[in-house]
Order: C-alpha cells, then structure tokens, then sequence
C-alpha cells in the first residue's frame, strides 16, 4: 500500500513538474514573439528612414535648428491613380530594406541591444529584396504584371512573429504592421498646409511628412508611426489602407487597441506594439484610453477635433 502511494505521489509530482516546464517554454516562446516584434517595428523606423534618404524625400527644415528628417509618403505617387492602386511604401523601399538590415554600431543602438547580437537578429528578418527592387514596375498597379509575383513573397519583417498568418502561396503576401496617419478613415488625405488639421498623423499617401512638423506639434518622441494588426490584414505592396491607416473614430467603430480591435491582437492579454516616429518601440495594454491613443497618433493631438458621427 505504502509503495502504491509512493508511485502516485512521484506520478503526481512529474505532471506538475511536466506542466511547469510546459508553461516555462510556452512563456519564453511569447517573450521571444515580443521581443521580435518591437525589433521589426524600430527596424521599420530604420527602413523609412533609408527609403526618404534615397528619394531625397526630406525638406529642409521649416525653422533653422528644428530637426531634419520626414516620414516618407505612403504611397508611390502616380497622377490620376488612386491611393489603393498604387504600390506602397513598403514596395518603394525595397531598393535599401537589405542594405539597412545590415549589422553595425548604429543599428545596434537603434535596437538596444549589443552588436554581437546583431546577425542573429538579423537572420529572421533580412532577405534578398534588392533582387525584387530590379524587377518592380513603379508606373504599374501593385498588382499587375511582374508586381503581381513580387507581392507574394512573403517578408518576413512585415510578420508579427507571436501570429503568423496563414496565407496562401498564391495569393498577395500581407503585412501585420501599417503605419499611421491620424485620426479618420480620410486622415492620410489631409494636406499638412496651415493650419494643419488636428486629425493629421505622420503618415500621408502622396507627400513625405517632415519631422519639424511632427517637432512642433506634438514631437517625434510621443507621436506613433507604426502600429500592428491582426485583422483586416492587408498586402504589403498596395498602397491605401492597406498599409496606412488612420483610426477610424466614427460611432459604433471598434476600439483602436485589444483583441478584436483597430489595431493589436497578436499577443496574450490583447498588447499592442508601437512604433514612434523618434525610433522608440513598446507595447501599449488594451486599458489605453481611446482619446489618449488617438492623441499618440496625430501630430498635434492635444487638440483632436471631433469627427462627424464620433462621441
């Protein structure tokens, strides 16, 4: 009887030493999908900034001193086009994603990490796209003739690691990172002219956004640039909401952030990570405030004007 119970007390003790490494290596897998994911949003700071330098996309500054620098366009611009035919930002870089998703010093600190971390980093998110550059047709639609086959291959720095979609090989690669562009459906159609609409974020479809503006509103260390979905997911080579979006205000619209929400939905507790335009990354909790949220994505949010329909 005694060794019975012996035997029944270790089987009692392996399942729960069984459970507790199960839930170990469970918590260390989402750790590392976190840690990867604010890794591919301050590498999408990184890549915008390479795709403004090669299109020459950044005005001086408005006032001497004010910071250099501009959010590149949404889109590729092609007159009588609109936004959702064109091809996206993303597309435009390209040219410099593999270039800039090289190891040295100032990558290293971009991502807070040591340099000898770097190739290992890298190596989930670096890919041949230079070769993809030389094949895009920029006066075409993003999916006619060869775009059509670029827009499958699937990036993986467009990838939340914590909820890889299942797409099929031959349908449009996504992405589960868009940028920004205020408050409204129509808010990356606003014109930055003064005085600049209070629904204004960083992002536009048809004109790079300069960081001074950003400097003067709001500042590029608490204006968001970047934020993840997990619905509604769009491919990364159109242009139009499917890269850039605004947060959608109107009545009965869902929250901006959570489970089920505008934007998030890939890790437990319903997180979301973020981007700002200074190159910060972090996760924000679906307990956000809507009108602090919409405040973090418009360039000069202290002020948010009231959409028609909103509360």
């Amino acid at each position: 009887m005694r060794a019975r119970v012996m035997v029944i007390v270790l089987l009692f003790v392996a399942v729960v030493a069984v459970g507790l490494i199960l839930q170990l290596v469970v918590s260390a897998r989402q750790n590392d999908a976190r840690v990867r994911c604010l890794n591919n949003l301050r590498l999408h700071g990184q890549v915008a900034e390479s795709l403004v330098t090669l299109r020459g996309q950044a005005p001086p500054p408005i006032v001497p001193g004010d910071m250099p620098g501009a959010v590149p366009a949404g889109t590729v611009f092609v007159v009588g086009r609109p936004p959702e035919d064109r091809l996206s930002w993303i597309a435009d870089a390209l040219p410099v994603m593999e270039a800039t998703l090289q190891p040295r010093k100032a990558l290293a600190a971009r991502l807070q990490v040591n340099e000898r971390e770097l190739p290992r980093i890298l190596a989930n998110t670096r890919q041949p796209t230079t070769a993809l550059a030389d094949q895009l047709d920029q006066a075409a639609k993003w999916d006619a003739g060869t775009n059509a086959d670029i827009g499958r291959q699937r990036l993986k720095l467009f990838t939340c690691p914590a909820n890889v979609p299942d797409i099929p090989a031959t349908d449009p690669a996504v992405t589960q990172y868009v940028g920004l562009a205020g408050v409204g459906t129509d808010a990356a159609t606003l014109p930055l002219e003064p005085p600049v609409s209070p629904r204004a974020g960083c992002f536009r479809y048809d004109a790079p956004t300069p960081f001074s503006v950003i400097h003067r509103g709001d500042g590029v260390d608490t204006t968001l640039m970047f934020a993840e979905v997990s619905g509604d997911l769009g491919p990364w080579m159109r242009g139009g909401p499917a890269t850039v979006r605004g947060v959608d205000d109107t009545a009965g619209a869902t929250p901006p952030v959570g489970f089920g929400g505008q934007f998030g939905g890939n890790h437990p507790h319903g997180i979301t990570g973020v981007a700002y335009v200074g190159g910060a990354a972090k996760f924000i909790t679906p307990r956000i405030d809507p009108a602090v949220f919409r405040a973090m994505v418009t360039i000069s949010g202290r002020d948010t004007e009231m959409l028609p329909g909103g509360e």
